[in-house]
């Protein structure tokens, strides 16, 4: 499969697209056709496509990356979508045909490849789909042939740009949704994403451009741009990130671009040193600083914009990969291949490049096929080597599984073991009974061999199929009747499986195991008993196959059928001829779970039957959870309404403290809610947590749901957190929910036992629209947590400068103050934020204001060390330099304490006075005097002489030294407010 399996930068947020995820679900259950989704570039559709892909109804998923020419090859795609689907399907036989056949005949390739082995599996009780991401025209020919390739319950799922109007026509069989016009899953998007940035404007500047916000969020956190400098166009955000980046960057992008694959770091490393005259330690630094900005970072691969990237002339790239490639040691086969694309491409004359390739052994390389492109493949040749011309010889593979006999005599001799063998699977899978029988006279010792993936012979293969006569022919030529392979499956577990009644029987009177087990400990009883086979039973049971045997996780054959989740007539049938032989109903598996538990979980119809078998209705699982509540769980209520009038008890609790009735609301299952509250259920009892059921009805989007269960006890619980159920609404950014409750008369202002409310929770989540709907109901605006940190202070530290700015339109004052008397415009200051700095001052905050030791924000910037911040104060709010703390210090003497060179001489040039005095008489000269600055001596003596002082003492307190600025805010903040350790020293 290509995937990306490379480091992921750790700035990426995961942001789930919900409603598009809904769209794909509707269309899958609700849908025959195939899905086509289009967006515009850069809008998501691969970020969609990875969620898609941990779908349980995702078989198998493929991505065409346009910076890797490869993975949109029509080879590549199938050979990927293959390999998926044989690890999903443990029991589907594909031909190892080769590369030549899958690109030459389309029609006839995938017949044998895909088409046959897929209709050999049974029917699963849910659709299922292929993905295929970011689909290209030359793409088209392929996609539409494996539409004829899939069964029915088998989709495909492609993404792609919008399809031209002349092209459109092509997927007339495509249901199409479009996701690039979903201006609200955008805009949540953007909102986690730059929780510091104004969202209004940057929807506006992304023109609908996911891409664009990812790259300004990785952008924004490394400091490259302010969070209130939104570029208006991607092409402004590339060139303000250029900027902000080491000069060279374009010498490294057009390095990585010329790799041909993405460059590992240590690589790049090694070819940018043949490129730039500098230092190693800077080489890298630079490298390591320009990987931050990428989506990939190891390897290093260019997404988005980056692939766009204005071209330079590439020759002399290619001439430095070349040139690393040629002096690289111990060459494998595939560096001189990388070596002779790099020369065809580069600068260096032909006859050269040549001499070079032949230096390194490029004439004793014999290649299947052309490699790579057009002048790689003719450079090697001119070097000497090799190309075989396979487009004349036929697949033996291929001969095999589409019954080619008279072909496959005439090259069978000349066909290696390992293609005879794979032959051989073929033909058995097929049921070409002359093929096989001739591969076994050229060829007897393969009969035995066993597929590359380890899990098939041509024994199981036969069986598999039903393919009788083979099966036959194989017995009697010897073949290991009970041979398993890596999986310890059988080729009686194989028909079993299918439910292939005479094959099973053959096996069996040819000596196959009826107790043999896979890797799993599965006999093939178990096997036949999930796949709802009653006829196979009977003839397993005639050879002495055991009913309650178990398997590795201690389930039994009735376990196992009753888990499939079937109502068939089969499913009926098949529970009877188990339990008819005796099967324990009463035995639990590892898990703690009995039969009961399980036809209650899934709903099965032979419910009743197990319960008259059943000694103990209300027997627990591990997780101390009867049938009754795991019927609850899952919404069955049938089952649940047949357990309780059997006698099952409705206010049995798990091991967790939970009620049936708190698993359903947990599920969102309003069916059995109703259900049981109309029994009595008790919608007021508590978990072990401390939770009611309204505390985990909240998670879902059924304000039906909340109703049922909210009542003037419920709605106002606490759960051991403290947490009530409109919090945790919020925490589920439910704005449904939230606002359903709100109306029944939820507590807003009510805090949790760490000092949260709802609106903290909402604002440190970043939702905007469940911010708004909460503001009419808040009375606090300064929401402050424990510790006294008010809410507009740890927005500010967790760097949610927007969210900040919503809140004090909303009516929070910036003016509010913590436990020590720091204001809005102190934490801005010190955590080095110009964006909360500026939009403070545009809505006219005080920075001259002053905390409990007499500090100004200018003071905790220059004890932070923030010198552009300093600078702002200075310049632009015109702050006054000198003034002094309770102790007498000035910003200038704090600096010459801390040894800020820059920041002594930026204060100096706007007015800060050296012969202040603190109120031990000491100026800043005497203070770096005694700090040991000899850097801020020679300064402070140039401003204001040689004047000394004598004075001794402590020196001045830095504005962190006290407890942090929010111990509770989250995380987040609790790191950032310890940025500036303890300063103060004793100077003796």
């Amino acid at each position: 499969m290509v995937n990306s399996n490379s480091k992921a930068n750790p700035t990426s947020i995961s942001f789930r697209r919900v409603a598009s995820l809904k769209a794909v679900n509707h269309w899958l259950f609700n849908c025959s056709q195939h899905l086509l989704i289009i967006a515009p570039p850069h809008c998501g559709k691969t970020v969609l496509c990875k969620q898609l892909q941990n779908e349980a109804e995702c078989v198998a998923a493929h991505y065409c990356q346009r910076e890797l020419a490869q993975s949109t090859e029509s080879a590549t795609l199938v050979r990927s979508i293959a390999m998926q689907l044989v690890k999903r399907f443990p029991n589907l036989v594909m031909p190892n045909l080769s590369t030549v056949t899958l690109l030459s005949d389309y029609a006839a390739g995938l017949q044998q490849y895909l088409t046959l082995p897929l209709a050999s599996l049974p029917q699963p009780s849910k659709p299922m789909f292929i993905l295929v991401d970011d689909i290209q025209v030359h793409s088209y020919a392929i996609i539409l042939e494996l539409l004829n390739c899939l069964p029915t319950w088998l989709r495909l799922v492609v993404t792609s740009r919008p399809i031209l109007p002349g092209e459109q026509f092509r997927f007339k069989e495509f249901h199409q949704l479009l996701i690039g016009d979903n201006a609200d899953e955008l805009h949540r998007f953007i909102e986690v994403r730059l929780p510091s940035c104004n969202s209004e404007d940057v929807l506006d500047a992304c023109q609908g451009s996911w891409s664009y916000v990812d790259q300004l969020g990785r952008a924004v956190d490394r400091n490259l741009i302010a969070a209130d400098h939104i570029p208006s166009t991607s092409k402004d955000l590339m060139d303000d990130i250029t900027n902000a980046l080491p000069v060279r960057l374009p010498v490294y992008i057009m390095l990585i671009k010329t790799s041909r694959l993405p460059p590992t770091n240590e690589l790049l490393l090694a070819v940018s040193q043949l490129v730039i005259n500098d230092s190693l330690v800077i080489i890298e630094r630079e490298i390591n600083e320009i990987s931050m900005i990428f989506e990939s970072r190891e390897p290093i691969r260019l997404s988005g914009t980056w692939q766009e990237y204005p071209d330079d002339p590439l020759a002399v790239y290619h001439g430095a990969w070349a040139e690393l490639y040629k002096t690289k040691l111990r060459k494998k086969p595939q560096d001189i291949i990388e070596l002779a694309y790099h020369l065809a491409h580069s600068h260096i004359p032909p006859l050269e490049a040549i001499r070079t390739l032949i230096s390194v052994g490029a004439d004793d390389i014999i290649l299947k096929c052309s490699v790579i492109d057009i002048p790689t493949s003719m450079l090697l040749m001119k070097a000497g080597t090799t190309i075989l011309d396979l487009s004349t010889k036929d697949d033996f593979v291929f001969l095999c599984s589409s019954d080619d006999l008279e072909k496959v005599q005439k090259i069978i001799m000349e066909t290696p073991d390992a293609e005879l063998a794979s032959g051989l699977l073929a033909a058995s899978s097929r049921g070409h009974i002359r093929i096989v029988e001739t591969i076994l006279k050229c060829c007897p010792k393969i009969i035995n061999c066993i597929s590359s993936y380890g899990q098939w012979n041509a024994l199981r293969s036969a069986a598999c199929n039903n393919h009788l006569d083979i099966l036959n022919l194989l017995l009697s030529e010897g073949i290991n009747v009970n041979e398993c392979g890596f999986g310890g499956r059988t080729a009686l577990r194989a028909a079993a499986w299918a439910g292939h009644v005479e094959i099973v029987d053959r096996l069996l009177s040819t000596g196959a195991n009826v107790h043999s087990r896979d890797s799993e400990q599965r006999t093939a009883l178990m096997a036949a008993a999930f796949m709802d086979h009653t006829k196979v039973l009977d003839c397993l049971f005639k050879y002495g196959a055991q009913v309650n045997d178990t398997d590795s996780a201690g389930a039994t054959a009735l376990h196992l059928v009753l888990s499939n989740g079937s109502n068939s007539e089969d499913h009926q049938k098949t529970v009877d001829v188990l339990l008819t032989h005796g099967s324990d109903v009463n035995k639990a598996d590892a898990h703690g779970r009995t039969c009961l538990h399980l036809a209650g979980f899934h709903g099965d119809d032979n419910l009743e039957k197990i319960l008259k078998l059943t000694t103990n209705i209300d027997s627990a699982d591990s997780l101390g959870r009867t049938a009754f509540m795991l019927a609850a769980s899952q919404g069955k209520d049938t089952a649940v309404s047949t357990l309780f009038q059997n006698g099952a008890d409705m206010d049995f609790i798990d091991s967790h403290g939970r009620t049936a009735l708190q698993l359903a609301a947990a599920g969102g299952h309003l069916n059995v809610v109703d259900l049981l509250l109309s029994l009595g259920a008790d919608e007021a009892h508590k978990d072990n947590d401390g939770a009611v059921a309204l505390h985990y009805a909240v998670q879902q989007e059924d304000t039906a749901l909340c109703r049922a269960l909210a009542t003037s006890c419920t709605i106002s619980e606490i759960d051991r957190l403290g947490q009530h159920p409109l919090i945790c609404a919020v925490q589920h950014n439910n704005e449904k929910v939230l606002n359903e409750l709100l109306q029944l008369g939820a507590p807003v202002n009510k805090h949790t036992v760490d000092g949260q409310t709802a609106l903290r929770v909402a604002c440190l989540n970043g939702n905007v629209r469940i911010v708004q709907a909460l503001s009419s109901w808040v009375t606090d605006w300064e929401q402050k947590d424990l510790d006294g940190t008010p809410l507009s202070h740890s927005l500010l530290i967790n760097g949610q400068t927007s969210m900040a700015e919503l809140l004090f339109s909303l009516g929070a004052q910036h003016s509010a103050t913590d436990a020590h008397q720091r204001a809005c415009a102190h934490v801005a200051c010190s955590i080095n934020d110009l964006a909360a700095v500026r939009m403070l001052r545009r809505l006219g905050a005080s920075f001259e204001v002053e905390d409990s030791g007499g500090r100004t924000p200018l003071m905790t910037a220059v004890w932070a060390g923030h010198s552009a911040v300093v600078a702002y104060l200075l310049d632009s709010l015109t702050v006054n330099p000198n003034c002094i703390d309770e102790q007498g210090a000035s910003p200038l003497s704090i600096a010459a304490q801390l040894g800020y060179r820059d920041m002594v001489i930026l204060l100096l040039r706007f007015g800060a006075e050296p012969s202040l005095r603190d109120h031990m008489g000491r100026t800043a000269l005497d203070v770096a005097k005694i700090s040991g600055h000899e850097h801020i001596i020679s300064i402070l003596k140039t401003a204001s002489g040689s004047a000394d002082s004598s004075g001794f003492g402590s020196m001045p307190n830095s504005p962190l030294d006290t407890k942090s600025l929010g111990r509770k805010s989250f995380r987040r903040s609790q790191k950032i407010s310890l940025t500036s350790p303890r300063r103060s020293r004793r100077i003796f």
